[in-house]
């Protein structure tokens, strides 16, 4: 009885411990181990993400994390009441009660305010200049303001992307000017934006490529002629009349540098008045008035223990710097301070709501109430987390200013959002590539982006093959004819891989263009599950799809028929119901994908040696085992693309020509006209943004918002887009990704006959160079890009 008590207390005292500790978001795993060291009250909480620590703290499973200040934008929007900010990370490199202000000079002579800066020669440090940390909101704020960039002017402008609208909008309304930086996330788009607009790059230099090239003199102690603040104001004093630069390198350069020249310039704040640059108001470290003041980072807790913790801090730190004495206290300083040489804490008096705190500073609309002529571009999403996930990539996108806007929606499955974005319901959606070819074909589709993988990862891609048993007698696709099939779904990339493959040798009529009649008639039965329903219908057909069920089995009533294409309707649907269905010997082949075949044929039991594959060239592989090399496969795809709207088919009418009472004129046949869809263009440019600001080329110390779209949200894998995922390639067949060329080229094979691959001329087939500039020019001249 006495052990059961000291048990019982030593469990009690355990909880009391635990309760006093800190749980604390940690993304690095050596950082872990060494924050629990010793008598720690801080305890790990792994996260991959500032995003994951945000839901940890919501959830209760963590305690306190830190964010970036634009992080704590995009809190303010999803979380604007849940947490605390207990206290700010500020830089001692920068004295002020803000992280920066982004400020407006003009000289003295500007009159009319904003509207007065109508053709004035603008001066900009540059659109993604890494020492800035400004976010694209940041960068654009006066160009927003005074030129009305997020207005749409323009009865085409459904059919243009954002930055054109917005460096069109631009150049109609200042003069010469030097902006420098990547305009558009893809580069043969920005180059042809710069070509289109050159007097946005005409102040910047000679040579310059739209950078700053331009004459900086001698070098001042104390100021570096490289910083590019310093070159958009020199770049003001020497040509320009406006210059929108941070309120730090002002008072720089007109009091170090070029103090001789301070009465001649202002600022010109929101409002359209002016204040001087005179002595006192260049002694203050904070601008007398700034078109974005942008608050610090900052440490956050979840509001029942911020009190507590802040507290702790205080005593932990108590100069706000990191006490560097090898303790767990020390790595703490490190995990909630990660730019901890520079930096310095200083705890907050009030402890504000992440949206309270950032509205004293930078007031944002709310996400939900945000206004502009150009419709959100819709996502649509077919699980809970899915949608989870799509939201907080639209409030972190939106934070950032990312236009188009995003909306995100939730839809029952797959074929439920093809079948909206083919209905103008939703824009787009990321999606298998095994329902490539009905995407195409049913829902009339194209890819916009085809999504790259990691090489090194074998089950990154769609790796088809014929399998039969080991001890068959079949050794060619001849001897399949008559024999029974299972597919792991209707129209998926192994039927479509099996039917290209079948046409290549000569085994199936490649002028026979019903493939469920050519499958069915070939087999003598066969299980290919979803053959029955509508949404994978593969064009019309008068054949009787019985046959293509026939082999299919429903759980736990073997002799029941059944065509359902999921686990709970039908045994033998996806990759690994088709292997039962080899291995139960009811199938003679069958046609699989071998992503993860290692884990279903443990799964199932099975051993890959009972297996051998049928080659692409027609032969038997030289062994057994269900992993073949390349040369065998019938295919080897990319496994995701995102999709949206095919080009819309629009027939004008026949011309007229003059007749007379004797002679009637038959014009010629007209050629078809396809339109491209308003929302591909803009799509296309809002994926490469993503990918810009939330893909694995910006390493999350450089990332304004600590998001990753191809990587593990809130713990789960493979939601919007699988964690193999590395990025976007162009569907055109240039690419040099194998995968994706391989992918465009095996619908390419089908479409002569069926009309559903890429025939249809869709702007994401064509060169992506080409098609880039093509657009651009086309827009401007026709206002919709047409091709004949």
């Amino acid at each position: 009885m006495a052990l059961k008590s000291f048990i019982l207390l030593s469990m009690l005292l355990a909880f009391a411990v635990a309760q006093n500790r800190y749980r604390v978001c940690v993304s690095s795993t050596s950082q872990c181990q060494a924050l629990e060291l010793g008598d720690s009250q801080a305890i790990c909480t792994p996260v991959e993400s500032r995003v994951d620590c945000a839901l940890q703290l919501a959830r209760g499973t963590a305690d306190v994390g830190f964010f970036s200040d634009e992080e704590l934008l995009v809190l303010a929007q999803t979380q604007p009441s849940d947490h605390r900010v207990i206290a700010t990370v500020r830089d001692v490199t920068k004295p002020g009660a803000v992280s920066f202000q982004a400020v407006a000079v003009v000289r003295n002579t500007h009159t009319n305010g904003l509207d007065g800066l109508r053709g004035s020669k603008y001066c900009h440090p540059g659109l993604g200049e890494a020492a800035l940390r400004w976010s694209p909101r940041v960068e654009k704020e006066l160009e927003t303001r005074a030129a009305n960039t997020d207005r749409c002017p323009d009865a085409d402008y459904k059919f243009k992307t954002a930055e054109e609208m917005e460096v069109a909008a631009l150049s109609h309304f200042f003069g010469d000017s030097c902006r420098p930086g990547a305009w558009s996330a893809n580069a043969t788009v920005d180059a042809e934006l710069k070509r289109r607009f050159p007097s946005l790059c005409a102040l910047c230099g000679p040579n310059s490529s739209c950078d700053y090239t331009i004459d900086m003199g001698v070098t001042v102690a104390g100021i570096n002629n490289n910083n590019a603040h310093v070159k958009a104001l020199e770049c003001l004093r020497t040509s320009g009349d406006v210059a929108y630069v941070a309120w730090q390198h002002v008072r720089e350069f007109f009091t170090v540098r070029n103090n001789d020249i301070t009465g001649n310039f202002s600022l010109l704040c929101p409002n359209g008045t002016l204040l001087a640059l005179n002595t006192t108001n260049l002694a203050n470290t904070s601008a007398p008035c700034a078109f974005v003041s942008q608050h610090w980072s900052a440490i956050v807790a979840t509001s029942a223990r911020a009190n507590e913790i802040q507290t702790n801090l205080r005593t932990w730190w108590p100069t706000g710097s990191n006490p560097s004495d090898n303790s767990w206290r020390s790595t703490l300083y490190s995990v909630l301070v990660p730019q901890s040489s520079t930096a310095h804490v200083t705890m907050e008096d009030t402890l504000l709501s992440p949206a309270n705190f950032t509205q004293t500073s930078r007031p944002l609309t709310s996400i939900d109430s945000a206004t502009t002529c150009v419709p959100p571009r819709v996502w649509c999403t077919v699980t809970a987390q899915e949608l989870a996930k799509c939201n907080w990539v639209r409030a972190a996108a939106y934070s950032l200013g990312i236009k188009p806007s995003i909306s995100c929606v939730q839809r029952s499955d797959t074929f439920q959002c093809l079948r909206d974005v083919r209905d103008r319901n939703v824009d787009f959606i990321a999606t298998a590539s095994n329902y490539g070819y009905l995407a195409r074909q049913h829902f009339s589709l194209t890819p916009v982006k085809l999504v790259q993988n990691l090489h090194s990862d074998p089950n990154s891609f769609s790796r088809v093959v014929a399998l039969v048993r080991n001890n068959s007698d079949i050794t060619r696709f001849e001897n399949l004819r008559g024999r029974k099939a299972c597919f792991p779904e209707y129209g998926g990339i192994s039927y479509v891989a099996f039917v290209r493959t079948a046409q290549v040798l000569g085994v199936l009529d490649d002028k026979e263009c019903d493939y469920a009649k050519a499958v069915g008639e070939f087999f003598e039965g066969a299980c290919a599950p979803g053959a029955q329903d509508a949404s994978h219908a593969l064009g019309q057909s008068n054949y009787n799809v019985t046959n293509l069920c026939t082999l299919c089995k429903a759980p736990n009533a073997a002799s029941n028929f059944t065509c359902g294409w999921d686990h709970s309707n039908n045994l033998y649907f996806g990759n690994n119901g088709s292997l039962s269905c080899l291995a139960n010997n009811d199938a003679d082949v069958i046609f699989v994908d071998t992503t993860n075949i290692t884990d279903y044929l443990a799964a199932l039991n099975l051993q890959g040696s009972q297996f051998r594959a049928i080659c692409s060239n027609n032969t038997l592989a030289l062994q057994n085992g269900v992993n073949v090399d390349e040369n065998c496969l019938l295919a080897y795809v990319v496994d995701s693309e995102v999709l949206t709207r095919r080009a819309t088919l629009k027939r004008p009418a026949r011309p007229v020509k003059p007749t007379n009472h004797t002679h009637i004129t038959h014009p010629p046949p007209l050629r078809p006209v396809y339109v491209q869809d308003e929302a591909y263009n803009s799509i296309s440019a809002l994926l490469d943004t993503l990918e810009k600001y939330f893909g694995y080329a910006a390493s999350s110390g450089t990332q304004h918002v600590n998001m990753e779209i191809f990587s593990s949200f809130d713990g789960t894998r493979d939601l919007l887009f699988k964690n193999t995922a590395v990025g976007f390639s162009e569907p055109t067949r240039a690419t040099t990704n194998q995968p994706a060329k391989n992918y465009i080229e095996l619908f390419s094979h089908l479409q002569a006959c069926t009309g559903a691959g890429n025939n249809i001329p869709v702007p994401g087939l064509a060169n992506r160079s080409f098609y880039s500039i093509l657009t651009l020019v086309l827009s401007a001249l026709l206002t919709r890009f047409i091709v004949y």
